[in-house]
């Protein structure tokens, strides 16, 4: 599943072995559902790919700023880096919770005891979408299928996180813009000492963002899996996290990273740096307020927009509003879509798998009493 280190356009025999790949996955999953697999091992098997799925989709937010300028840096120290912290991370969250690792965010979800194959599928739904470049919510995709009445919660905390997030960046950039406009020129180099010093800062404020965006979106992931993790089950399940962000991190963040590219000075250590720590504050901030999960995916779109908006306007950019606006606006397009997709794929599960209290009640005769019954469908 490696993308070309460059982001450059997959060939056709790239998709096409990696929708081969997808579609042999899709066909196991399928076929262990039918076969009676217990549904503790299905979870898992859904687990797996969902680490992969939420990983390759939010990599975008939580590393690609750094991906985008550190990719001369070998691969290797930025796995070793991230998985460290994220399992320290997952390691304080089931000591401090006893077994627990998604943070509360699953608290006001039921454990689920038996997936239905929509949910199971949900992964590589969110996978294909994510090659088709297409910043989808992983919160809605995913947690929308088992979070009956929370749907509308969270998406009203998303529209707020973007928000926020939108005058957050609108306001910091506004005045670093208008501090040092020569920063944000084309032509602009910074000295060697100063990008050597915001080189290594930017180590820091990636990590802390990072944990940030651990604490919110780890539910996504962990709903497939029992709450609470004995310590075999903890090490797979950090395995399997650490195996797919390799390949997310390997890659260059994949075709989805070009959200990030096209953006105004994203490159320099200083820009990443700020993004990181400006998100990761924004994300606390959430957190602090409800328990709730919401799209960070949401949150980071706001984030680029006030951002890119701010510095044309403070900078007076050659680049034209019209370009500006229009790569916000597919942002917004690319990711309203999504939440289409999301409320369709929720919608398509309710009614094909109708929980008890959505089933509908029927009055039949029973001929072996002769009496009317009720029965439910």
């Amino acid at each position: 599943m490696e993308e070309s280190k460059s982001n450059k356009k997959p060939t056709i025999i790239d998709q096409l072995r990696y929708y081969t790949f997808l579609a042999f996955i899709t066909i196991i999953i399928i076929f262990s559902y039918y076969m009676g697999v217990p549904h503790y091992y299905l979870g898992w098997m859904a687990f797996a790919v969902a680490a992969y799925s939420v990983a390759g989709n939010d990599a975008i937010q939580t590393i690609g700023t750094f991906i985008e300028s550190k990719r001369e840096t070998h691969w290797l120290p930025k796995v070793l880096v991230f998985c460290g912290f994220m399992i320290l991370t997952h390691l304080y969250g089931w000591f401090k919770e006893s077994g627990e690792i998604h943070f509360h965010r699953l608290d006001s979800f039921n454990e689920v005891q038996e997936f239905n194959l929509i949910q199971l599928l949900s992964p590589i739904i969110l996978v294909i979408i994510t090659r088709l470049r297409a910043p989808i919510s992983t919160t809605f995709l995913i947690l929308g299928l088992f979070g009956g009445s929370n749907v509308e919660k969270m998406l009203t905390k998303s529209f707020y996180g973007y928000g926020l997030a939108f005058f957050s960046a609108f306001v910091v950039w506004g005045i670093l813009g208008l501090l040092n406009k020569k920063e944000y020129q084309a032509d602009y180099r910074p000295s060697p000492r100063s990008e050597k010093i915001w080189a290594f800062l930017q180590w820091i404020s990636t990590s802390f963002l990072w944990i940030a965006w651990l604490l919110q979106d780890t539910a996504n992931i962990a709903v497939f899996i029992p709450r609470k993790l004995n310590i075999l089950e903890f090490i797979v399940g950090m395995g399997f996290l650490c195996f797919a962000l390799s390949i997310v991190i390997k890659s260059n963040g994949g075709t989805i990273q070009d959200v990030v590219s096209e953006k105004t000075d994203v490159v320099g250590s200083k820009a990443a740096t700020i993004i990181d720590i400006v998100y990761a504050l924004i994300l606390l901030v959430f957190q602090s307020i409800s328990k709730l999960p919401m799209s960070t995916t949401w949150v980071f779109l706001g984030l680029l927009a006030g951002r890119e908006i701010s510095l044309h306007m403070v900078t007076k950019l050659d680049r034209p509003y019209l370009d500006t606006f229009r790569t916000i606006g597919k942002d917004i397009l690319l990711a309203s879509l999504g939440i289409a997709v999301s409320l369709f794929v929720i919608l398509l599960s309710s009614v094909v798998y109708p929980t008890p209290e959505k089933k509908r009640t029927f009055l039949f005769y029973n001929n072996s009493n002769y009496k009317l019954e009720t029965r439910n469908y």
